[in-house]
């Protein structure tokens, strides 16, 4: 029988360009519940161009992907906080002990879809992850699927568990680039082409379990100034579309920025907000205060002609509380965000106000609070009594924080994208809030560069891969590795949830064998593995 050379995993974990390829197995074992969709990364050394990729099951299709090759420019930084050196544009001697490869270097984190099951080669080697998806009335219990790669086949024998993921059950937010969308497909706003993409974006969300999407209102939205008339019937195409692919609440913001400095960049330590709409107008101002007046109630009519009034969240200002340079200025922002506040409810009853925080001091303003990792670190005691009083707390990470604290960069090691999702669950965390999408800047080439420019001229360019989960494909957007961690961590959150409340101390026990904080984790996909399938063991038992 031939020899296959290369190297299979069904864990969370990265392959490589350079991963070290030996004799191929001839079966692999791997657990799921009833519903979940594990996936399979396998390498295999060959002469071809291609090869193609089949499996035969009766419980499992497959959802075949090219993996492809990204560059990682540059390693992470290892500060805390976005003021940082967020990359390390000089090379370090040495590997940073936190990451996984000294940069540059490459990863497959991109997947091109196959449906037909064509893997192309490179470098002599064909790389293949497989989504297996279970078929509809598939029993609990061992089974076997074999999935082939050119001449060479593994049995993969899957111990599926009588449990089942439920579903929506919680929040997640990514929030996407309209105009990043446009220019990477070559697709004009507002016209059939660009609903159509837009409709793939939303059904790549979907695929990760998202169920929120934000809409970043503009200027667009402005009639007249003299009087101040808005009109927001253009969104209305695009909301749509992702109600129609399945999201249950729209965030919609922001209500206020922080205006800009002489030279375009924005205002970063101010006291003193300006109107998002009009970015000229101070918020604090009579003007301010009829712009803003105006805009809401124009909005909330808007809202309650299309029956969308109760599925809203809406951001004042993002992060209010972090780039500051004294507590005045603090004291000024809060001041500026409750009257915002105010007027959001007044004519908007119902509304719920959800933010990026760092802190717990804008209690009264905020309904869904959502500190990143670092904040609620520091303050886990006041988020944690907020949590007591029945408050909702999430959780977020965004350009930071770095060095050995989860995150989903490149060059990060993939399962701290999903125990992010362990954290929230260990915490009573009730959501996932991330910036980056398809956040992709003007210029950006993601196949080429990771690493995405920073605007707001504090630190260095964001880490690599901070920016997007998905890339621009020539058919609409490409999943990644880390989109997958991402999927399966939710999944996770949901089904820890259950476990909780049937045996919280258990519950607790099992996440600490992999979570203990943000900064105190194991990221061994071996270890992992095996923790989930006690999950998994520990769900049916109480089934």
């Amino acid at each position: 029988m031939e020899q296959w050379i290369g190297a299979i995993s069904a864990r969370e974990e990265f392959f490589y360009p350079d991963t070290p390829l030996c004799a191929l197995p001839d079966s692999l074992s791997l657990a799921a519940p009833g519903n979940g969709r594990p996936g399979v990364q396998l390498l295999v050394k060959t002469d071809a161009k291609a090869l193609c990729a089949r499996l035969q099951s009766e419980q499992y299709d497959a959802e075949f992907f090219c993996m492809k090759a990204i560059p990682v420019e540059y390693n992470t930084g290892d500060g805390e906080d976005q003021g940082g050196a967020m990359v390390l544009e000089q090379r370090p001697a040495q590997k940073p002990w936190y990451a996984t490869r000294l940069a540059p270097f490459a990863v497959y984190d991109c997947l091109k879809p196959s449906p037909d099951g064509r893997i192309e080669t490179e470098n002599g080697v064909a790389a293949l992850y497989v989504c297996l998806v279970p078929k509809p009335g598939a029993p609990a219990g061992e089974c076997a699927a074999v999935l082939s790669l050119g001449g060479y086949s593994c049995t993969l024998r899957i111990r599926r568990y009588g449990v089942t993921i439920p579903q929506d059950t919680f929040p997640v937010t990514n929030w996407f680039s309209v105009e990043a969308i446009c220019r990477m497909h070559h697709v004009a706003s507002g016209t059939p082409e660009f609903y159509d993409m837009a409709r793939r974006y939303a059904r790549a969300m979907r695929r990760a379990h998202q169920n929120i999407f934000y809409i970043e209102l503009d200027s667009s939205c402005i009639v007249c100034r003299e009087p101040w008339t808005f009109c927001f019937d253009a969104w209305k195409p695009l909301i749509q579309c992702f109600f129609d692919e399945g999201m249950q609440r729209m965030e919609l913001g922001a209500l206020l920025c922080r205006g800009f400095l002489p030279d375009g960049a924005p205002n970063m330590y101010t006291d003193r907000f300006c109107c998002a709409v009009a970015p000229e107008i101070g918020f604090d101002t009579p003007e301010g205060y009829a712009v803003t007046v105006r805009f809401v109630q124009s909005l909330a009519e808007f809202l309650r002609a299309n029956g969308w009034q109760d599925k809203v969240l809406f951001h004042i200002h993002d992060e209010p509380d972090i780039h500051a340079k004294d507590a005045l200025t603090i004291t000024s922002r809060r001041r500026q965000y409750y009257l915002a506040a105010c007027i959001l409810r007044k004519y908007l009853p119902g509304v719920r106000i959800i933010e990026a925080v760092s802190t717990a001091g804008f209690y009264g303003g905020v309904d869904i609070w959502v500190p990143g990792t670092p904040g609620y670190e520091e303050n886990k005691a006041e988020f944690d009594r907020l949590i007591a009083l029945g408050e909702e707390v999430w959780a977020y990470v965004c350009c930071g924080p770095e060095g050995g604290w989860l995150n989903r960069f490149l060059d990060f090691a993939l399962l701290k994208g999903r125990l992010l999702f362990w954290g929230c669950a260990k915490n009573r965390l009730g959501g996932f809030l991330h910036w980056g999408f398809n956040q992709f800047a003007p210029g950006m080439n993601p196949f080429r560069a990771t690493s995405c420019p920073n605007p707001t001229g504090i630190g260095t360019s964001f880490p690599c891969g901070d920016a997007f989960l998905v890339y621009p494909g020539t058919d609409g957007p490409w999943p990644g590795m880390r989109m997958e961690a991402a999927r399966r961590g939710a999944e996770d959150a949901a089904l820890l949830r259950i476990l909780r409340e049937r045996d919280a101390a258990a519950h607790d026990c099992l996440i600490e064998t992999v979570f203990r904080s943000n900064t105190d984790y194991s990221d061994d996909p071996a270890v992992f593995e095996q923790v989930y399938e006690t999950l998994l063991q520990r769900l049916e038992e109480t089934e």
